[in-house]
C-alpha cells in the first residue's frame, strides 16, 4: 500500500494532517524516512514490514548482512551506517537540490542519526526547522531547533508519541498562505505557532 497509509503511528497521523493542510496553500514535497526502504515518497507502494532503527539487534544483523562489523561502532554510528547503506543521506541531499523555501524535519532520534550528514547543509535560500526534543539537538545539523520538550507536551496536553506531529499540525493550521510560510524565519516564531491557540481548528 502507499507509504502514507502503511504507517499508522500517532505522530505519522498528525504529520499527514499537517501535510494535507500545507498542500492547500503551497507545493509540498513530503518524504518519509523508512527503516526498511530508505527515503520514500508518500505514494510509494510498500509491502507490510516490521523494521525500525530502534531495534538495535535488527540494526546489528542488517549491518552484518552487508559485511559491516557493527562492533566497531556506537549505536548512533550503527544507525548512521545502516542509513547510509539504505541511501538515506544521499536521497535527502538530492531532494534538497530543488531548493525548497522551507523544510520541516519531524524525526525521532534514531531516524535523525539515519539521516546522517544530509541535515548539515541546506541551500542558501532554504530555511530548515527540526521539531525535536532537546536530547536530539546534536543530531539536527543546520536545522533551527523548535523545542519539543516537556513544556510543549504539557501545554498541548498530549503524550510523547504524538507531540511533534501535533506541533507540526498546529503550525499548518496557523498559516493561511504560501507567503505566510515563507515569512517564518525564526524558530521562536515557529514554536509559538506550534502551541495551542483558541482560534485554531
Amino acid at each position: 500500500m502507499p507509504a502514507r497509509e502503511l504507517y499508522t503511528g500517532d505522530e505519522h497521523e498528525y504529520v499527514t494532517e499537517a501535510v494535507n493542510r500545507f498542500a492547500r496553500i503551497a507545493d509540498v514535497d513530503w518524504r518519509i524516512v523508512s527503516a526498511g526502504f530508505g527515503l520514500v515518497r508518500p505514494k510509494t507502494a510498500l509491502p507490510a514490514y516490521e523494521c525500525t532503527f530502534r531495534d538495535m539487534d535488527s540494526v546489528r544483523r542488517r549491518l552484518e548482512g552487508r559485511r559491516i562489523d557493527p562492533e566497531q561502532f556506537t549505536n548512533p554510528e550503527k544507525i548512521q551506517h545502516l542509513g547510509t547503506e539504505l541511501g538515506i543521506p544521499d536521497a535527502i541531499e538530492r531532494a534538497l537540490e530543488t531548493d525548497p523555501d522551507i523544510v520541516f524535519v519531524v524525526l525521532g532520534e534514531d531516524y535523525l542519526h539515519a539521516a546522517g550528514s544530509a541535515l548539515e547543509s541546506f541551500p542558501d535560500d532554504t530555511t530548515a526547522f527540526a521539531i525535536a526534543p532537546e536530547s536530539t539537538r546534536d543530531a539536527i545539523g543546520d536545522c533551527q531547533w523548535v523545542p519539543s520538550t516537556e513544556t510543549e507536551r504539557e501545554a498541548l496536553g498530549t503524550i510523547w508519541t504524538r507531540l511533534k506531529g501535533i506541533q507540526l499540525k498546529n503550525v499548518a493550521a496557523a498559516v493561511d498562505s504560501a507567503d505566510d510560510l515563507r515569512d517564518i524565519e525564526q524558530s521562536d516564531r515557529l514554536r509559538e505557532m506550534s502551541l495551542p491557540s483558541p482560534s485554531r481548528e
